[in-house]
């Protein structure tokens, strides 16, 4: 009996949220470039366990700070070495919702939009993207490679906050 339940609870959705995202278990988000006093971010992912064991990850990305726009999008990751990885899609950018002023802009305005984010993300749709995260001081840097090349030029200061901290995506 001891190890049926033993089993089963290392089987639970907060168990499968290992590694570098043990933090998103516990209902944490990662928030890029954080400033403390502003409680803002230039960017937020939460991550969401799929049956099959791999992550749907909802980024939420400042692509504008006048007018404030964002663009909400979702992508199929996994952890693979310590690193959390996957592809973006044409798809997930036309898929994507965004929002001006903090208001959603309806699907027909929406999609030019997308379609000229799509074109400006063009090197690195379909091709591998990792991100691991490195202890630097009392955050984490977030490195990145592209089809396992280093992007050293895109490396991020990210800090797990949760709900509660009141951290927002903003400029």
């Amino acid at each position: 009996m001891f190890l049926a339940l033993l089993a089963a609870a290392a089987l639970s959705p907060a168990n499968a949220y290992v590694g570098p995202l043990a933090p998103a278990g516990k209902g944490m988000a990662q928030c890029y470039a954080p400033d403390a006093v502003a409680k803002t971010c230039s960017s937020m992912a939460t991550y969401h366990l799929n049956a099959d064991g791999s992550f749907t990850n909802k980024a939420t990305v400042l692509i504008s700070k006048s007018p404030p726009a964002i663009l909400e999008m979702n992508t199929n990751v996994e952890i693979r070495n310590g690193a959390v990885c996957g592809t973006i899609r044409e798809e997930n950018i036309s898929g994507a919702r965004l929002m001006v002023n903090g208001t959603d802009v309806p699907a027909d305005q929406a999609q030019p939009v997308l379609a000229r984010i799509a074109s400006g993300m063009a090197s690195v749709v379909d091709h591998e993207i990792c991100t691991a995260y490195i202890p630097s001081g009392g955050n984490l840097v977030a490195k990145g490679t592209l089809d396992g090349v280093p992007k050293p030029d895109q490396d991020q200061v990210m800090q797990w906050v949760s709900a509660s901290d009141g951290y927002r995506v903003a400029p």
